[in-house]
């Protein structure tokens, strides 16, 4: 999994986009050499439980929501979350390729 983070311009917030890279792999060819697979059809990603997330907040930062957005579900679910100074501590939900989670105020 490969996780960056962004802070938009305006706004209180810090939005952190999680990308799971972790699939099935297509059979390899009849070389013997990885196949990249035929698309879209072969795609058989994985998915991710119980990503635990520890988090420093960037100064003058304050969190009251944290919540987690992926096209598998609908809308966004708020995530508990304990704070200590300015880190932060939450458990993603389960998601199959991509999820943001938003933390702010």
């Amino acid at each position: 999994m490969r996780v960056s983070a962004s802070r938009p311009a305006t706004g209180d917030e810090l939005t952190l986009h999680l990308v799971n890279y972790n699939r099935t792999e297509p059979p390899r060819g009849a070389d013997g050499k990885p196949s990249a697979g035929g698309g879209i059809k072969d795609e058989k990603p994985i998915a991710v439980t119980g990503v635990t997330a520890d988090v420093l907040l960037p100064e003058g930062l304050d969190v009251g929501v944290v919540e987690a957005l992926s096209p598998e579900k609908t809308g966004a679910v708020k995530l508990e979350f304990s704070r200590s100074g300015r880190r932060v501590r939450f458990t993603v939900p389960g998601f199959l390729v991509y999820c943001v989670v938003r933390l702010r105020r």
